[in-house]
C-alpha cells in the first residue's frame, strides 16, 4: 500500500490551481467595488476596510480566523484519542476564548474607534517602553501563529499526497499574498466569507453522510454500535469503562485546560482580532463575534463527531486506510483520522476533500495574519517612529511592502519550525506560557485606569519568566528520567502548571505594580484626543466618520457589554463545568437515545450555522449587489448611483459639523 492516499499531482494542484483561482476572483471582486461602488483603495480602507464592516461578514471572519488547518484535524486528533469528549471539549474551550474576547472588540468600540492597531493605545497609555513592550508580545504571537497556521496546512497537504513540504510551504502565501495586495483588509473580509462556505459545505457533508447515507455506518445506531465494539477491541485506558462513549476520561481535563490557557495568546493577543474588530460597524460588533464565536464550535465539533468517531468506528473495515490496525502514533500526530476516515467514505474524493478543507483553512487565516502584521509594521514602527507625517499614498505603498515581505519571512519560519521537529500542540503550549502573560496587560490597557507603564513592562515579562521556570521544573518532576526535553516539555502536567503560572501570575504582577504611581487614565477622552486626529489625509468622509463614536453607539455599546458578559457566563458555567464535569463525576456513558440526541442537535446547529454565515452577509450587502447587477446588465437607475454614493459625497464642512455638534460622551473606566 502506498504511503500516501493521493499521489502529488493532487497536491500541487489544489495548492496551485485553487491558489489561482481564488486570486483572480477576490482581485475581480475588489476591482468591482471599486469601479461600482466607488470604494477607492485609501489607507484607511486597506487597513480598517473603513470601520463599518457588518455582523454577518464579522461572523464568518472570526469563524475563518479560528478555523486554522488544527481547527480540522486536531479535533479530530482529540476525538480519535479521547472519544466523544474530545470534539466536545476542543470546541467549547475555542468558542469561549472567541466570547470573551466580544467583551474587548466591544471596549475597543467604545473607547478608541479611530485606532489602526490595539498597539497603538499601548503607546498612547504607556509611552515608548510600553509600546515596544506590547509589540513584542502582540507580533511574536502574530509571527509564531502564522508560521503555525502554514506549518500546518503544509504539514496536512503534504502527508495526504506527498508534496514536498518545502514547496507547500513557499507557494501557500503566494495567492494569499497577491489578493491581500489588491483588496487590503477587506478582501479578506471577502475571502474569509468566501473559504468559509467551502468548509460548511464540506462538513455538512460529511456529517449528513456519516450519519444518514453512508453503507459504511449510515445512522446514528450503526455508529454506536461499531462504538461499543471498538471500546471491547481497543479499549481506551483514560476513560470509564473504556468506552469511547463518555465524558468521563481523565486525560482530556489537562488537555482542554492547557487550550483553554493557551487561547489567552493565539487569540488575545493575535492582532488579527483586535483588526476584525477595528473593522467592525459600532452596532455590528457584539453579534458579529457573538455569533462568529456560536458558528465556529459546530465545524470542530461536528467535524470529530462524525470523521473523527468514524475513523475509530470503521477501524476494523477492510475499506479502512490502516484496517485492521489503529492509526500508529505518528500518523495519528499528523491528523492523518480526518484523511483515512473521509478516505473510507468517500474514496479519494473524500481525501481530496480533506486537502481543500486544510488548503481553505490555511490560506485564509494566513490572509488575515498578512494584514494584522502589515498594519502593525505600517503604524506602530513606520508612522509612529519613522515618517509620523507619512501620507495615505505613503501608508499604503508600505503596507503593501510589508504583505510582500512577511509572506517571505512566513513561508521560510514554517520551514524552519518543520525541520527543527516542533510540533503544533507544542507550539501551541509554548505560545501560551511564553507570550500568553500579556492577556492581562491587554486588560489592564482597556479595562484599568490606575495601570502603569511599569505593570506592562516588568509585570508582564516577570510573568512569562515565572511560568518558563514553573514549566522547566514541572518537566523535570514527571519526566520518567528527570530529563527535560522536548518529549517532557509536552507532558500534560508541566503545560498545565506553566500555563497557570503565567497566565494568572500575569494579572497579580499587573495589579500590584499598578498601584506604584498609579495611573488616573481618562478613557472619555482618548479617542477625540489622540486618535481621531491620526486618520491620514486620503481618507473619505465616510472613514472620518467611522472613527468616532456617536452618543447613541455609546448607549448601544454598554448595553452590548451587559449581555455579553450574561452570555460568556453562562457559557462557562454550563458548557464548561455542569455539562462535561457532571457527566465526568458520574462516570455517565451515552445511552442509545442520548446518542442519537446527541448527534441530531449536531446536524440541527451546523445548518443553522451555515445558513447564518453563507446568507446573511449577501442579505446585508442586497442593496450593493443589485445596483452592480444592474451596472452589469447596463440597467443602472441614477437615483441607484445616489442612494449609494451619499455617504461618501459628504463634504468636509458637514463632517465638522457632525462633530461640534456631538454630544460629549462619557465612557465608564472599570
Amino acid at each position: 500500500m502506498s504511503e500516501f492516499v493521493l499521489n502529488q499531482g493532487y497536491g500541487y494542484g489544489i495548492v496551485l490551481g485553487l491558489g489561482a483561482l481564488f486570486s483572480v476572483l477576490m482581485i475581480t471582486i475588489s476591482w468591482a467595488i471599486a469601479k461600482f461602488l466607488n470604494q477607492k483603495q485609501d489607507s484607511e480602507r486597506f487597513t480598517t476596510a473603513s470601520r463599518n464592516v457588518k455582523q454577518g461578514l464579522i461572523s464568518s471572519a472570526v469563524v475563518s480566523s479560528w478555523t486554522w488547518p488544527a481547527t480540522l484535524l486536531t479535533s479530530n486528533l482529540w476525538t480519535y484519542s479521547y472519544g466523544i469528549v474530545g470534539a466536545y471539549w476542543y470546541s467549547v474551550t475555542g468558542c469561549f476564548q472567541i466570547l470573551v474576547f466580544t467583551l474587548v472588540a466591544i471596549e475597543i468600540k467604545l473607547k478608541c474607534p479611530g485606532i489602526h492597531t490595539i498597539a497603538e493605545v499601548a503607546k498612547v497609555r504607556f509611552g515608548k517602553w510600553g509600546h515596544f513592550c506590547y509589540l513584542f508580545y502582540s507580533l511574536g504571537t502574530n509571527v509564531i501563529v502564522s508560521g503555525m497556521i502554514l506549518l500546518g496546512g503544509s504539514q496536512g497537504i503534504a502527508y495526504t499526497t506527498g508534496m514536498n513540504i518545502i514547496a507547500a510551504c513557499l507557494l501557500l502565501p503566494v495567492s494569499v499574498c497577491i489578493y491581500t495586495l489588491f483588496g487590503g483588509l477587506q478582501a479578506t473580509f471577502l475571502s474569509d466569507w468566501s473559504h468559509t462556505i467551502v468548509i460548511y459545505i464540506m462538513v455538512i457533508v460529511s456529517i449528513v453522510t456519516v450519519y444518514c447515507t453512508s453503507d459504511l455506518i449510515g445512522s446514528p445506531d450503526k455508529m454506536y454500535d461499531l462504538l461499543k465494539d471498538m471500546g471491547q477491541s481497543f479499549p481506551l485506558e483514560s476513560s470509564a469503562g473504556g468506552s469511547y462513549l463518555t465524558f468521563a476520561n481523565k486525560d482530556i481535563i489537562l488537555t482542554a485546560w492547557n487550550a483553554l490557557l493557551g487561547g489567552a495568546a493565539t487569540v488575545f493577543m493575535d492582532p488579527s482580532y483586535s483588526q476584525k474588530a477595528i473593522a467592525a460597524g459600532s452596532k455590528e460588533v457584539m453579534r458579529g463575534y457573538m455569533l462568529g464565536g456560536i458558528c465556529w464550535q459546530i465545524i470542530p465539533l461536528g467535524l470529530g463527531t462524525s470523521m473523527g468517531l468514524a475513523s475509530l468506528a470503521l477501524t476494523k473495515n477492510p475499506a479502512f486506510f490502516t484496517y485492521p490496525n489503529k492509526l500508529t502514533d505518528l500518523e495519528a500526530g499528523r491528523g492523518l483520522s480526518l484523511v483515512y476516515a473521509m478516505t473510507a467514505i468517500f474514496g479519494k474524493s473524500g481525501a481530496a476533500c480533506a486537502v481543500v478543507m486544510v488548503f481553505m483553512s490555511a490560506t485564509s487565516a494566513m490572509s488575515a495574519e498578512l494584514i494584522s502584521c502589515s498594519s502593525i509594521l505600517t503604524y506602530d514602527f513606520y508612522k509612529t517612529y519613522i515618517n509620523p507625517t507619512a501620507s495615505g499614498k505613503q501608508l499604503v505603498y508600505v503596507s503593501h511592502l510589508n504583505v510582500i515581505g512577511f509572506s517571505l519571512c512566513m513561508g521560510a519560519l514554517a520551514i524552519v519550525f518543520n525541520y527543527i521537529g516542533v510540533t503544533l500542540g507544542w507550539l501551541f503550549s509554548f505560545v501560551g506560557i511564553a507570550l500568553g502573560p500579556a492577556f492581562f496587560g491587554l486588560l489592564g490597557m482597556l479595562f484599568y485606569k490606575k495601570m502603569n507603564t511599569l505593570a506592562l513592562v516588568a509585570g508582564v515579562p516577570l510573568a512569562t519568566l515565572c511560568g518558563i521556570v514553573g514549566w522547566v521544573a514541572s518537566a523535570t518532576h514527571y519526566s520518567s528520567d528527570g530529563r527535560v526535553d522536548k518529549a517532557s516539555l509536552s507532558l500534560n502536567e508541566p503545560l498545565a502548571f506553566g500555563n497557570f503560572i503565567s497566565v494568572f501570575s500575569s494579572g497579580i504582577f499587573v495589579w500590584i505594580l499598578s498601584q506604584v504611581k498609579s495611573q488616573n487614565w481618562n478613557f472619555n477622552e482618548m479617542n477625540e484626543t489622540y486618535f481621531e486626529t491620526q486618520i491620514a489625509d486620503d481618507a473619505d468622509s465616510n472613514e472620518i466618520e467611522f472613527s468616532q463614536v456617536s452618543k447613541d453607539s455609546v448607549k448601544d455599546l454598554r448595553k452590548h457589554v451587559f449581555i455579553t458578559k450574561i452570555l460568556v457566563f453562562c457559557q462557562f458555567i454550563i458548557f464548561l463545568i455542569i455539562i462535561p464535569l457532571s457527566m465526568y463525576g458520574t462516570k455517565y456513558i451515552f445511552s442509545r437515545r442520548l446518542f442519537r440526541g446527541y448527534v441530531c442537535i449536531i446536524i440541527i446547529w451546523v445548518f443553522l450555522a451555515a445558513m447564518w454565515i453563507i446568507f446573511y452577509p449577501l442579505y446585508e450587502s442586497k442593496s450593493n449587489l443589485i445596483f452592480v447587477f444592474r451596472r452589469l446588465l447596463g440597467r443602472a437607475r441614477k437615483d441607484d448611483t445616489a442612494d449609494l454614493a451619499d455617504l461618501s459625497q459628504k463634504d468636509a464642512s458637514s463632517i465638522e459639523r457632525e462633530k461640534l455638534e456631538r454630544t460629549s460622551i462619557h465612557v465608564t473606566a472599570i
